[in-house]
């Protein structure tokens, strides 16, 4: 994928091919990502990331810092352009996922359905446009499971009546795998779309 998105996609639209290194690979039984200074980093340290993975038989998982390659393309192509952070896959083609990561206190519905909103429009908006490039799509296809995965490092905060911590401890152990929600347009091409929160973590079985 690194190399369709340094060389097909570029171009593609025609655009200078891109000598990046944007790729990470990994077999980690247990994996974070967070976005440290723009830079998508990988840590085995539970509690220090974003978006937590859990891959118990050791997948091959190559992992895509697509932030800093749109972010490195002219200024003229990405104007305009959301993007998600990362693009997370498995070498078996089990999963194909898109993360965006966010660190943001939700103290309320209204501020839950902003950030969600805009973290919804940056995957939208990667997912339309890699898949626009057709061997890019092709790559995509074959997986199983092609995910749009929004990932909020703070859990919801509920309302202030209820105990937080208890109310935090029974969403992650209802809904450990994160949250499924429809949404017709990331539907529409194939994906699902997911939300994960606090301890929410996303599954490579």
């Amino acid at each position: 994928m690194d190399s369709l998105l340094k060389n097909d996609f570029t171009s593609f639209h025609q655009l200078p091919i891109s000598i990046l290194n944007i790729r990470q690979d990994t077999i980690l039984p247990y994996f974070e990502l967070e976005d440290i200074d723009t830079v998508l980093t990988l840590s085995s340290i539970k509690d220090s990331g974003t978006a937590k993975y859990t891959n118990p038989n050791n997948l091959e998982v190559i992992i895509i810092d697509y932030d800093t390659f749109l972010t490195s393309l002219s200024h003229r192509f990405r104007q305009g352009k959301s993007r998600c952070d990362a693009i997370v896959y498995t070498q078996n083609k089990s999963y194909f996922l898109l993360n965006e990561l966010k660190n943001r206190k939700i103290v309320n519905e209204n501020a839950f359905e902003e950030v969600l909103s805009g973290a919804i429009s940056q995957m939208l908006k990667t997912l339309t446009l890699i898949k626009s490039v057709p061997s890019i799509d092709t790559f995509i296809n074959p997986f199983t499971q092609k995910r749009c995965c929004y990932c909020n490092k703070q859990s919801i905060n509920p309302s202030p009546i209820i105990d937080a911590p208890n109310a935090f401890n029974r969403l992650n152990n209802l809904a450990p795998d994160g949250i499924e929600m429809e949404h017709s347009e990331i539907n529409a091409l194939g994906f699902q779309l997911f939300q994960y929160t606090g301890a929410q973590t996303i599954k490579l079985n």
